[in-house]
C-alpha cells in the first residue's frame, strides 16, 4: 500500500484463555519450573487496538479514509465488547457463566466460537473490520493492513493477510 492510516480505540473487557497449559506446546521448553497457568482464571484488561487501514490511491479529498468513518466502521462493535466478558462459546465454564449473567445482569457477556486470545481476537477485529468495508463496498479500493491488539502494557499480538 502507498498510504496507510491506523486508528486507536481503547476498551476494557474480561476473558478467559481455558485452552491454556504452559507445560506442553510451542515454547514450553523455556520453562524450568513448574508454571501457574494464570490466564485460565477469569481476569480482565485495558484492551488497545490499533486498525491500519491503505490504499495505493487516495479519495477525491486526498485520504486513504477519513478517521471519523474508520471509527463508526468499528464503533458499535467496541461499545458492544467494552465492560463485557468475552467468552468462547465451547468454553467448559460458558453454560455457567451465561445463565449467572442472565439471572443476576452482573455482567455482560461477550460470546465468540474461539479461545480469546490476543492473536484470535486482533484476527476477529480484522474480519470483522474487512467485512465492513466488503459491505460498502470500499474492500476494493482500501485494504485492512492490519490489526495490533495491546492486551497490557507489554504484550500485544498482531494479524495480517499477506
Amino acid at each position: 500500500m502507498k498510504w496507510e492510516i491506523s486508528k486507536t480505540f481503547r476498551f476494557e473487557a474480561g476473558h478467559r484463555v481455558w485452552k491454556q497449559n504452559l507445560t506442553h506446546g510451542r515454547g514450553a521448553q523455556f520453562t524450568k519450573e513448574k508454571p501457574i497457568n494464570k490466564c485460565v482464571n477469569l481476569h480482565g484488561h485495558s484492551y488497545v487496538l490499533e486498525v491500519t487501514v491503505g490504499s495505493d490511491t487516495l479519495s477525491e479529498q486526498d485520504m486513504v479514509m477519513d478517521f471519523y468513518h474508520v471509527k463508526n466502521a468499528l464503533k458499535d462493535l467496541i461499545d458492544e465488547i467494552d465492560h463485557s466478558f468475552i467468552i468462547d462459546v465451547n468454553d467448559p465454564m460458558y453454560p455457567e457463566l451465561k445463565e449467572v449473567a442472565e439471572k443476576y445482569g452482573a455482567f455482560k457477556i461477550f460470546p465468540v466460537d474461539f479461545c480469546p486470545t490476543a492473536e484470535a481476537l486482533a484476527k476477529f477485529f480484522y474480519d470483522f473490520l474487512k467485512k465492513r468495508l466488503e459491505e460498502t463496498g470500499l474492500l476494493g479500493e482500501v485494504k485492512v493492513v492490519k490489526v495490533v491488539l495491546w492486551e497490557t502494557a507489554t504484550s500485544k499480538a498482531e494479524y495480517r493477510e499477506e
